[in-house]
C-alpha cells in the first residue's frame, strides 16, 4: 500500500467520527479533543504530501492512526482504524531515503523513551490502572516491531510503528490512562 491510499483509508474511515457532542460530559469532551488531534494530524500528513515530504506525511498518517485506535481502546470510538496494513518501500530517492532512516531512528529513540517515562495513572486493582499498562504494552509492541522492521531495513513500516506506538502513548496521557513520570517534551500536552 502506497503513502496516499494509507492516508485516503484513514480519512474515509474518520469522516464517520463525531467530532461535536451535545452533552458536555468528560468522556464527549475527550473525543471531542482527540478528534480535533487527529484531524490536526491528517491535515499536517496532507500538509508534508502537497510539500512533497512523504517522510513526515508518513510518520503524521500513523501518528493519526494510533490516536484512533488507542480513542477506540478507551471507547471513545465505536471502531478501529484501518492503521494495520503494511506499506510498500516506496523509491524516494537519495535525500529522503536518508530523511527517511534519520527520522525512524530518531522515532524509535523517542518511543523508547516515552514508554519508559510513563505509568498507568491509577492505582493497582483499579481498571483505569490496568488500562494504562495495556497501552504502555502496546506501545512497547510497536517498539519491538519497528526495530524488528528495521533490522529487515524496511524504515516505511519502521516509522509507522514508531509513530503509531508513540499516538497511543499521546492519547492515553490525554485521557488520563497514563502520566508521565520524566520527560514531558517527549509527550503531546
Amino acid at each position: 500500500m502506497k503513502i496516499e491510499r494509507y492516508r485516503n483509508e484513514l480519512g474515509d474511515f474518520f469522516c464517520y467520527f463525531p467530532e461535536e457532542t451535545q452533552k458536555p460530559t468528560l468522556v464527549n469532551k475527550a473525543r471531542t479533543e482527540i478528534c480535533q488531534l487527529i484531524r490536526c494530524y491528517l491535515e499536517d500528513g496532507d500538509h508534508f504530501l502537497r510539500e512533497g515530504d512523504r517522510v513526515n506525511a508518513l510518520a503524521s498518517f500513523a501518528y493519526a492512526a494510533g490516536w484512533i485506535d488507542a480513542g477506540f481502546f478507551v471507547g471513545l470510538f465505536e471502531q478501529k482504524s484501518p492503521c494495520r496494513i503494511l506499506l510498500e518501500e516506496e523509491d524516494l530517492g537519495q535525500v529522503l531515503s536518508g530523511h527517511l532512516q534519520e527520522k525512524t531512528i530518531r522515532y524509535g529513540r523517542l518511543l523508547k523513551s516515552a514508554c519508559e517515562a510513563c505509568r498507568p495513572s491509577a492505582e493497582p486493582g483499579i481498571s483505569w490502572y490496568e488500562g494504562g499498562l495495556r497501552v504502555i504494552a502496546v506501545a512497547q509492541a510497536h517498539l519491538q516491531g519497528g526495530r524488528w522492521f528495521l533490522g529487515d531495513d524496511r524504515f516505511n513500516n519502521a516509522l509507522c510503528c514508531f509513530s503509531y506506538g508513540h499516538g497511543w502513548l499521546d492519547a492515553a496521557l490525554r485521557v488520563g490512562l497514563i502520566s508521565i513520570t520524566s520527560g514531558r517534551e517527549l509527550f503531546a500536552i
